[in-house]
């Protein structure tokens, strides 16, 4: 009933060359490498990450109006689908509204993790935390920041494409 590797599969079709079809690997590592380095690093120095209420209430935030550029997007991806090319492989519009479908499910994935981790410590009272969870809140924020600059970049070429 609850099956997440469609969601996943999305998003990495996402990061597909649209000449080639390949993935490109380049940019999985660049989404991939640099979170786990600094979640890495920050476990391995001890980071201890306080203010758990604040950074749970930015998250909650966040994801918020995630769901609603979500809903946003089911209007958008219709009227691609009712314009010129339908819903053909050759309607660019459509093409990035799908992708930024996947993309925007897939960051709303990674905060829903991170607000489930951060609400348990909130909820427990705890204001500091420990290396490993706080490598994970690393590594889930860093990661979920990289996606959301992915996504504004894409809802900039979708705006500009919605101009030519």
């Amino acid at each position: 009933m609850i099956d997440l590797t469609p969601i996943i599969k999305d998003h990495f079709n996402s990061l597909r060359s649209h000449s080639t079809g390949k993935i490109m690997w380049m940019q999985v590592a660049f989404f991939y490498g640099p979170p786990v380095l600094l979640a890495s690093g920050g476990c391995a120095l001890d980071w201890k990450i306080s203010g758990v209420d604040n950074i749970l209430a930015a998250f909650a935030i966040l994801t918020g109006l995630l769901f609603n550029l979500l809903v946003l997007l089911f209007d958008v991806a219709a009227k691609a689908a009712a314009g010129v090319g339908g819903t053909t492989d050759q309607n660019t519009r459509l093409k990035l509204a799908k992708e930024l479908q996947a993309n925007v499910t897939y960051t709303l994935l990674i905060a829903l993790a991170a607000t489930t981790i951060l609400g348990v410590c909130a909820g427990m009272d705890i204001d500091k935390l420990n290396r490993w969870i706080g490598a994970a809140v690393l590594l889930l924020l860093s990661h979920f920041m990289l996606t959301l600059l992915m996504i504004l970049k894409r809802i900039r070429s979708a705006f500009l494409n919605s101009l030519t």
